[in-house]
């Protein structure tokens, strides 16, 4: 492989944005998050198992978050078959600001209780909004992945599958097992929704159209 000094150069002259950019899209991500569990229309595929695990069990939705993803970078390099440290490492981190930012979203989001159901789609609606920014930004940063991504990426290679075969297979395995836990320990849905369903179909449309229109991040892009 010719290495390529230019490209280098490139990444290390944008990489205070794009570490600015990936802070910044996880912010949106875990706010977003958060408020979809707020809006009490089920959150996102992503996020569902964490939280129904977190409303039986002693620990905070956060806390489980990084539990689930610590799991997933776990068991990557035993698919793959090689330790990429680094990569790995990242998603370590990544996780750990991730799971620590979506509790103290919580806490701050604490008083905030939908009265109708016009409020609660308000919330749902809002909060894909901020979680498909949040996901743009982390694209564009090209930092690291997250783990949830990570894990599906090692999956698809192990099996030799397509990616895209492979996440709507790992979201439906979430969403099937938090249904499972949830009526196990409730009797009901709790945590999964509607607005799961939401979440699934719009946030992936609303990151192509920040894609589309938002030509201002491309000044940092940098090619794989």
């Amino acid at each position: 492989m010719v290495h390529n000094k230019g490209s280098d150069k490139v990444k290390e002259i944008h990489l205070l944005p794009r570490i600015i950019m990936m802070v910044m899209g996880l912010l949106c991500m875990t706010f977003g998050i958060v408020l979809s569990c707020k809006a009490y229309l089920g959150t996102t595929p992503i996020s569902s198992l964490p939280l129904v695990l977190s409303m039986c069990t002693p620990w905070s939705f956060g806390e489980v978050t990084i539990i689930l993803n610590i799991a997933f970078v776990v068991v990557q390099p035993l698919l793959m078959k090689e330790v990429y440290w680094r990569e790995l490492i990242g998603q370590v981190l990544t996780t750990l600001f991730f799971g620590n930012m979506i509790d103290w979203f919580m806490n701050l989001l604490d008083a905030v209780v939908p009265v109708n159901l016009f409020e609660q789609w308000g919330l749902c609606l809002l909060s894909v909004v901020f979680i498909a920014f949040g996901v743009f930004l982390c694209v564009r940063a090209k930092i690291f992945m997250a783990a949830g991504e990570g894990i599906v990426i090692a999956i698809a290679f192990a099996i030799k599958k397509e990616f895209s075969l492979i996440k709507n297979c790992f979201d439906i395995s979430l969403v099937l097992i938090s249904i499972i836990i949830s009526i196990y320990e409730f009797g009901t849905l709790s945590g999964v929704g509607i607005g799961t369903i939401a979440g699934a179909v719009l946030v992936g449309r609303m990151v192509a159209l920040y894609q589309n229109k938002l030509k201002f991040f491309d000044r940092w892009s940098v090619e794989n």
